[in-house]
């Protein structure tokens, strides 16, 4: 299917992004590809991607590769494991494993694990542990709150936000802060 979104920055602009991905299989055991396309309208270049996930019974893996010219490439690769699933709620777990290259050559990889909960009526939150290898760690809450969903949930306003700590290494105490309103719309 093809979806996009359009979220508030308070640092200025609108965030948008447009993905498309195709999927085999059934919901329970499933591969799935995706690209995508997002960027802020005031500023910054576009980053582009895409991505190939295998799912099978709550346990899946990707891979992921990122490109923001001028900015970073990103390879990613993650294992995930569904904890906890009653319908209505559902933990899950991650692990991720990626390795960064910046615009002037400087490498480095970044490693973690999280667990995220959802709530089938939009709301969710998450917890995400990272290490950049020689540097520093940092910790990482999120949430959502799903504020309005169209009947067929194709459409959605979400309050989303983020707070993160760099918990060791030079950076070590800096924090991060992150709150907008988003609109996503799910075409066909």
């Amino acid at each position: 299917g093809v979806g996009g979104s359009l979220a508030s920055n308070p640092r200025g602009g609108a965030d948008a992004r447009l993905d498309i991905a195709k999927a085999i299989g059934d919901p329970n055991h499933n591969l799935v590809a995706g690209a995508f396309a997002a960027g802020n309208t005031d500023r910054g270049p576009i980053t582009t991607g895409g991505s190939l996930a295998y799912n099978n019974n709550g346990f899946g893996a990707a891979l992921s590769k990122t490109h923001t010219p001028g900015v970073r490439d990103t390879f990613t690769q993650s294992v995930n494991a569904n904890l906890f699933n009653n319908g209505q709620h559902s933990v899950d777990a991650n692990a991720f494993k990626s390795q960064n290259t910046l615009a002037n050559g400087f490498k480095f990889d970044r490693n973690g694990a999280g667990l995220e909960y959802s709530n089938i009526n939009g709301h969710g939150a998450s917890i995400t542990k990272s290490t950049i290898p020689n540097f520093g760690s940092q910790l990482e809450l999120a949430g959502k709150a799903n504020l309005w969903s169209s009947p067929d949930r194709n459409t959605r306003i979400d309050l989303t936000g983020s707070g993160s700590k760099w918990t060791s290494g030079p950076l070590s105490g800096q924090r991060d802060y992150f709150g907008g309103v988003g609109l996503t719309h799910m075409f066909g």
